[in-house]
């Protein structure tokens, strides 16, 4: 599964309806949506993150923007920047990387001790 991101300008999006109601609405199958992520940014702007379970990045950002032209006002969703597509576990692993009181591994009480 890979991830991308893009921003929505300010003021760019028509009110109703939200714009995870809209991607679900035009998403289909070959697009491979797993979940969208939505986030105001400080300028008014939205930030969006899509997941999609394609193969490799080159067809996670083609289908992220056509989903997402689908979804906006033609003049909208062909002015978009897409950041390329990243795969979910180096995203995760970055976020983890960064952590600086992280425990070491460690089993929990209710499970049995492995046998080796």
């Amino acid at each position: 599964m890979y991830l991308v991101t893009t921003t929505v300008p300010a003021g760019a999006l028509p009110g109703e309806p939200p714009l995870i109601d809209r991607i679900r609405r035009v998403a289909r199958p070959e697009d491979h949506l797993e979940h969208v992520h939505v986030l105001r940014a400080p300028d008014g702007g939205t930030h969006l993150t899509l997941f999609l379970g394609h193969a490799d990045s080159g067809e996670t950002e083609r289908a992220a923007a056509r989903l997402v032209t689908r979804a906006l006002p033609t003049a909208v969703g062909a002015q978009l920047g897409w950041a390329p597509a990243r795969p979910l576990v180096s995203a995760l692993e970055e976020l983890g990387a960064g952590a600086q009181n992280r425990l070491p591994d460690r089993e929990l009480p209710s499970q049995d001790p492995d046998i080796a």
